[in-house]
């Protein structure tokens, strides 16, 4: 299965595409747009508060889309922030067209148009390329899971436009013993979707709601399973360009991280990463672990989750002045 892209004519230019959205640059809580980012790639996201105000990038999981934030969009909203919400390639309503066949590595930023790929490092490029696009110059970017991935690339990517990052229950605690002591994941290509369900399972607290678990099950089954293998194959089945291997991870961000951090984690070993090879000794960083709610503890545990970040945010400095947000959207959204 493909999903549906947004393809322009042929003869247009390959520029074109990169430009093109379907929206108009003021955010219109009532439109729903793609952005071309090449011609074989559509990113739908959601463009939410205020124009003027600070902006929140919201990046999700593996198998995820940007409902996954609806716990926190409403609350971030009413803090005064603008969301910029992203259904990450070959995921949610984004286009996923088929991986180029036998992709073993990341084929790099400046790969030709034609050649596609699934690694969160390309996904970062998207996601800063949808930005520049919308003329956003600042963003506070908060990533979940694989959405980690993506996020903290996006920070060493282009620090001048991350000035700080949530991470939730990244998956870079993993190192490239535990990947491999799971190689058969990747030897299993035509189970690798009943795979991840399975996986699912073990990420969930006691008292998990069953909706909550057929809600990303069903979202799994509706992926490509070969565009998932891609996806998971580039986030940490490549042993030297896996960013969900502790190496690589520690090699492609420790001492480039350079906005504030916050760290979330299920558990300790969850953070132990964070609290080892990659921190910064800032003192504006923080991890904070929530226990008992799982992996998608922004989900089950939202009340807690969200004052976390919104005191953090306070304590930081980047809380948006109240004032001034709320004329805003009054003018707006009366």
């Amino acid at each position: 299965m493909i999903l549906s892209l947004n393809i322009a004519p042929s003869t247009a230019s390959h520029e074109s595409y990169l430009l093109s959205s379907t929206r108009a640059t003021s955010p219109d809580p009532f439109t729903m747009p793609f952005f071309n980012r090449t011609p074989l790639i559509s990113l739908y996201y959601l463009d939410e508060g205020p124009s003027t105000a600070p902006v929140i990038l919201l990046i999700p999981g593996l198998t995820c889309d940007l409902h996954d934030w609806s716990w926190q969009v409403p609350f971030l909203l009413s803090l005064g922030y603008r969301t910029i919400s992203l259904d990450v390639r070959g995921q949610g309503r984004s286009s996923a067209p088929l991986p180029t066949p036998n992709l073993t590595s990341w084929p790099g930023p400046n790969a030709p148009a034609n050649i596609i790929d699934y690694y969160p490092q390309t996904c970062a490029h998207d996601a800063a390329a949808l930005l520049d696009h919308l003329g956003v110059k600042s963003v506070i970017a908060i990533g979940h899971s694989q959405g980690d991935l993506i996020t903290y690339h996006l920070a060493t990517l282009r620090p001048d436009l991350v000035r700080a990052l949530v991470g939730i229950d990244g998956i870079y605690r993993w190192d490239n013993a535990a990947r491999e002591a799971n190689g058969w994941f990747f030897e299993q290509k035509d189970e690798v979707v009943q795979n991840m369900i399975g996986f699912f399972t073990y990420t969930y607290p006691p008292d998990a709601p069953a909706w909550m678990k057929a809600w990303h099950a069903r979202r799994a089954k509706a992926m490509d399973p070969e565009v998932m293998f891609a996806l998971c194959w580039g986030g940490w089945g490549d042993r030297e360009d896996g960013l969900g291997r502790t190496e690589v991870a520690v090699r492609q961000w420790k001492g480039r991280l350079e906005c504030p951090h916050l760290v979330v984690g299920s558990s300790e070993d969850a953070v132990r990463v964070d609290r080892g090879e990659l921190w910064r000794g800032d003192k504006l960083d923080e991890i904070v672990v929530i226990e008992g709610k799982g992996h998608w503890l922004h989900q089950a545990g939202s009340e807690r989750f969200n004052a976390v970040v919104e005191k953090w945010l306070g304590r930081v400095g980047m809380l948006p002045e109240k004032g001034v947000a709320e004329e805003e959207r009054g003018r707006r959204y009366s």
